[in-house]
């Protein structure tokens, strides 16, 4: 049948199929969560430790810093 302006061609069947992607967001609170849970520390002490000095330079009154370092 000849098509029409308006009318789509029929799908073509046997393409290859796209990789599973969640939606934008859902992997990153699964992370959020999983951090959340976790008790290990994120960043080494030392390198902390480093920023800190550095920090503290810039600005004197860091308390939330100073309090975490322990």
């Amino acid at each position: 049948a000849p098509l029409r302006p308006q009318e789509k061609p029929p799908p073509v069947t046997g393409g290859v199929k796209k990789p599973h992607r969640y939606r934008p967001g859902t992997v990153a609170l699964r992370e959020i969560r999983r951090y959340q849970k976790s008790t290990e520390l994120l960043i080494r002490k030392l390198p902390f430790q480093r920023l800190v000095v550095v920090a503290q330079d810039f600005k004197t009154d860091l308390r939330s810093i100073k309090r975490s370092l322990h």
